[in-house]
């Protein structure tokens, strides 16, 4: 029997390394898995090869991107440290070389599997365009990985520490070449009028308490709306769900929104679609909300 155990956890290892290292190396031309116009759902549709980000007989950890549209996602993949449960709107936090961190947000309760004889996990994260863009330009120093009961620090050694950056530069390059959404990107994306800072005080300033929350306690919800190019919210729904009565007060504030700047394309006004991740907590006795 242990035997047994011992060769599947050697098999797994085994083809977790050879897919983290070696598959986009023998795909040469293919850049990424996938890169295409989906008929049926009418939307563009990319996926990334995977990267490694910590390979120790200890830690596993691995990356990859994928987008729809124009909503990007990052999938993380591994073993040991970092295998626990995440939330809706979990984070995971990226510390750049330049002291800068990036920060994608888990899009769905997702827990670990316990099919192998070493726990794995495989996380996905929402993450926004431009953080993409901050992640392709730098190497990365450490994951800090937040999870249901608190987080894990990985350190990411020398040798890896641009894999997540020449991934981040290939996917975006790769999607701009053949995404004609992408291809022709507004020179300003949709925005609240004053900026985020003064978005983030007109949620705080209209936010009505549901129910009690603990101190520290957190409900995070991702909302999408389109942007028009008069300025007009249309279509505002609730992509991720965090509870009934914080979605509800969610859109209620939202339909109070004035106009927002529309986006730009070549100077021209244009519809746009919003993604925004949006999380209520309590610190002492007063509800916030943050972006």
């Amino acid at each position: 029997m242990v035997l047994k155990q011992t060769f599947t956890y050697h098999y797994f290892m085994k083809r977790f390394l050879f897919c983290a290292f070696f598959l986009p190396l023998i795909c040469g031309a293919q850049k990424l898995k996938s890169n295409a116009f989906d008929n049926d759902s009418k939307q563009w549709r990319a996926e990334s090869f995977s990267t490694a980000l910590k390979a120790t007989p200890e830690i596993k950890m691995t990356m990859s991107l994928r987008s729809v549209d124009t909503s990007f996602f990052m999938v993380l993949t591994g073993s040991g440290v970092g295998t626990s449960t995440v939330d809706v709107g979990t984070e995971v936090v990226f510390y750049l070389e330049n002291d800068s961190t990036v920060t994608a947000r888990s899009t769905s309760i997702q827990s670990i599997d316990y099919g192998t004889l070493a726990p794995v996990y495989r996380h996905e994260y929402m993450i926004y365009k431009n953080d993409l863009e901050r992640l392709s330009r730098h190497n990365i120093k450490s994951v800090r990985k937040y999870s249901v009961g608190g987080f894990d620090e990985v350190l990411i050694e020398k040798k890896n520490a641009g894999n997540a950056r020449q991934l981040s530069q290939l996917f975006l390059n790769e999607l701009v070449k053949a995404n004609p959404v992408l291809a022709k990107p507004a020179l300003n994306a949709p925005a609240f009028p004053g900026g985020k800072e003064v978005f983030v005080r007109f949620l705080n300033k209209n936010v009505k308490p549901v129910y009690e929350l603990v101190p520290g306690e957190k409900k995070t919800a991702v909302v999408q709306f389109m942007v028009t190019a008069d300025g007009s919210l249309n279509n505002l729904q609730i992509k991720q769900s965090t509870d009934s009565e914080f979605d509800n007060e969610l859109l209620r504030i939202l339909h109070r929104m004035p106009k927002w700047k529309p986006a730009l394309d070549n100077g021209k006004k244009v519809d746009a679609v919003v993604t925004q991740t949006v999380t209520f907590y309590k610190t002492d006795n007063t509800l916030q909300v943050q972006l």
